[in-house]
C-alpha cells in the first residue's frame, strides 16, 4: 500500500493503534534500549524516545493518536515514574498524535513542548484530532532539567517542516532527530507546514557542527545511527542540492542529477532500491532522492513546491 494511501486514511479516520498494522503500517514493538537512561519504542507512528530522569520521565513524540496506553506499558518495563515532560519534534499526527492521551493517563503537570511553528499548528482549530495544546515553546534552543536530567533542544531552520526540533540528552551522548532524519534516507519534505529541500541542507549542517558531545542518533523513523552515519546523512542531502542547482541551470532535469548523484559510491546507501524493514507502506530510498530532487527543482524555478510522498521505484528488489 502506497504511503499517501495509508496515511491518508489515518488523517481521515483516526483510526486506533491497534489497527495500524492492518493499514499496512507496523504496530508498537517492545521497548529497546539506546544508551544510558534513553530508550526507544518503534511502531505506530514515529519513533516514542524514553529518558528516564531521577523524578519523572520525558518522553519524545508520541505516535499516532490513541496510542497512549501502548506507550505507556512500553514505559512500565522500565521504570514507575510518571511521565513528566512530553517533547515534540514536530505537527505531524504520528508523532504528536497521543499527546492529549497521555496527558490524561499522567494527570495534571505533563508539560508539552515544542518549536513555536509546530506549537501553531498543534493548537489550530479545525484539525481532524482535535487541539493539542503546548505549554512551552522555543524559536532557537531550550534546555530543561539540570546536571544528568538535562535535555536540550534545538532548531535550525527548515527542513521537513519548519518547526523540526533536535533533542538532546547531554548524558546519554543522545539525540532524537525526529523526521528530518527518518530511515536514514532523504527526509520527506513537506512545503505544506513550511519544509524545504532547499533549506534543508544548511539545518542538517548547523545541527552536524553547533549540537556537541552526540554519539547516537535516533532516527524519526527506524534505527539508531552513529554520529559519522548522521554526517554522511547531512553530506549527501548536501550533494543532492548542489547536484540540483547545477543540472538545472543548463537545462537538466531531476533525473539527470540522479545519474549524476549515482555516481558518487559514498552515496549508495542513500540510493539503494530495498525497502527499509518497517517501511513496507512506503518507498526505497531511490524514490525518495529522486522525489526529492523534484522538490528541489521546483523550489529552484520559484514554483511553488509541492507534497510529493508516493513513487514507483522500477528498479525495487
Amino acid at each position: 500500500m502506497k504511503r499517501i494511501a495509508v496515511l491518508g486514511a489515518i488523517v481521515a479516520s483516526g483510526i486506533a493503534a491497534v489497527g495500524v498494522t492492518a493499514q499496512g503500517l507496523p504496530g508498537i514493538t517492545e521497548i529497546e534500549h539506546v544508551n544510558g537512561n534513553v530508550y526507544k519504542i518503534f511502531g505506530a507512528g514515529g519513533n516514542t524516545t524514553v529518558f528516564v530522569r531521577s523524578h519523572d520521565v520525558v518522553l519524545v513524540d508520541t505516535k499516532l493518536p490513541n496510542s497512549g496506553e501502548a506507550i505507556m506499558a512500553e514505559v512500565r518495563k522500565v521504570t514507575d515514574l510518571p511521565v513528566g515532560v512530553i517533547i515534540n519534534t514536530h505537527s505531524h499526527p504520528d508523532h504528536m498524535g497521543s499527546n492529549n492521551q497521555l496527558a490524561e493517563l499522567s494527570g495534571d503537570g505533563v508539560e508539552v513542548i515544542a518549536h513555536v511553528n509546530s506549537k501553531a499548528r498543534m493548537e489550530a482549530e479545525g484539525g481532524p484530532f482535535g487541539v493539542s495544546p503546548v505549554n512551552k515553546s522555543f524559536s532557537t534552543q531550550i534546555s530543561i532539567g539540570e546536571g544528568d536530567d538535562r535535555v536540550d533542544v534545538y532548531h535550525f531552520g527548515a527542513g521537513h517542516t519548519d518547526g523540526d526540533a533536535f533533542v538532546v540528552f547531554p548524558a546519554a551522548r543522545t539525540m532524537q532527530a525526529g523526521d528530518i532524519y527518518a530511515w536514514h534516507m532523504s527526509p520527506l519534505i513537506d512545503p505544506g507546514s513550511g519544509g524545504s529541500m532547499l533549506a534543508l541542507p544548511t539545518t542538517l549542517t548547523a545541527a552536524y557542527y553547533s549540537i556537541p558531545g552526540v554519539d547516537h542518533v535516533i532516527q524519526g523513523h527506524g534505527g539508531v545511527s552513529t554520529w559519522e552515519e548522521f554526517r554522511s546523512f547531512m553530506q549527501f542531502n548536501r550533494a543532492l542540492v548542489a547536484t540540483a542547482e547545477q543540472t538545472v541551470q543548463f537545462g537538466g532535469t531531476p533525473e539527470d542529477a540522479l545519474v549524476r548523484l549515482e555516481r558518487e559510491p559514498s552515496f549508495a546507501v542513500f540510493l539503494d532500491h530495498k525497502i527499509k524493514p518497517g517501511l513496507e507502506y512506503g518507498g526505497t530510498p531511490w524514490a525518495r532522492a529522486l522525489i526529492n530532487l523534484r522538490v528541489a527543482f521546483q523550489e529552484l524555478r520559484g514554483e511553488e513546491p509541492q507534497l510529493i510522498m508516493g513513487l514507483e521505484d522500477p528498479h525495487q528488489h
